[in-house]
């Protein structure tokens, strides 16, 4: 029996973050752990009259290749993803992990030569989305690995996530939903629009800093979901004092506890 939230989500992403027309080419990238959704969102592009290309990884793939690759091939630039990058109109990516530490035994300086090499894919999609020739979208599926990173149980993380993005049950259309998200989000950006002085004080933050004559970008599940963020950054010296974060930073398989940046006139 499908899960009726993952069909909701698929239709968040085809209908309304990507807005799939008739006769683009779709790109849908995931590992095998996200099958339902694939096939959910595979499905839904397909009504809206799209040609819809699956990509899919394997849930250790990365693993294996690290392990395996020579040069040559940390050097090599991914076919498929590249075409996609140059010429699809749509790419959907799905976050999927099994083991957010799978690559934690891996030379970083094996991964920073990997992602040099495929610097160029992601480049080509913020160059063409930049010029109006790609629209594309990042999400998540709820696997146990990231259930245990919160911990959580598995079906509480994906209610979670689920919520999250307002593809449960108490969402009843969740493209309407997201739709006024987009309108309280812009009537918040025309309130802040034209001020200056910016003090962050919490318990793990005592910032001041100037946003005077900053762009805000309305971020309200176009390119993220879940999402509800509005994106500005602060003129470049304007920035005193200090942030720490008290959640791990994970990258490359590796965890990152205790982070805390001073800044003194914009300057870490």
């Amino acid at each position: 029996m499908s899960d009726l939230r993952v069909d909701k989500m698929a239709r968040i992403l085809v209908d309304y973050s990507t807005a799939v027309k008739p006769g683009e080419r779709v790109m849908i990238e995931a590992t095998t752990a996200a099958e339902p959704l694939v096939r959910s969102v595979y499905q839904r592009v397909l009504e809206r009259g799209g040609h819809p290309h699956i990509l899919l990884s394997l849930t250790d793939q990365e693993e294996i290749f690290f392990q395996a690759a020579g040069d040559d091939q940390l050097d090599f630039v991914p076919v498929f993803h590249q075409l996609a990058a140059e010429t699809f109109d749509v790419r959907i990516r799905i976050y999927s992990e099994t083991n957010t530490r799978l690559l934690s035994h891996v030379d970083p300086l094996r991964q920073q030569r990997r992602q040099k090499a495929v610097a160029q894919i992601q480049a080509a999609v913020f160059r063409r989305a930049a010029e109006g020739k790609l629209r594309w979208i990042s999400t998540q599926f709820p696997t146990q690995a990231y259930a245990m990173e919160a911990d959580m149980g598995w079906h509480e993380y994906q209610d979670f996530v689920f919520r999250a993005c307002h593809a449960d049950e108490a969402t009843a259309d969740p493209v309407a939903y997201w739709q006024g998200i987009e309108r309280a989000q812009a009537s918040t950006i025309a309130r802040i629009q034209g001020h200056d002085q910016v003090t962050v004080k919490g318990p793990n933050a005592d910032l001041s800093l100037s946003i005077q004559g900053r762009t805000f970008l309305n971020s309200c599940g176009i390119h993220n979901l879940p999402d509800g963020e509005i994106y500005t950054g602060p003129v470049e010296d304007s920035v005193n004092g200090w942030v720490r974060f008290t959640y791990p930073a994970i990258y490359g398989g590796r965890s990152v506890e205790g982070v805390e940046l001073v800044f003194e006139g914009g300057r870490v």
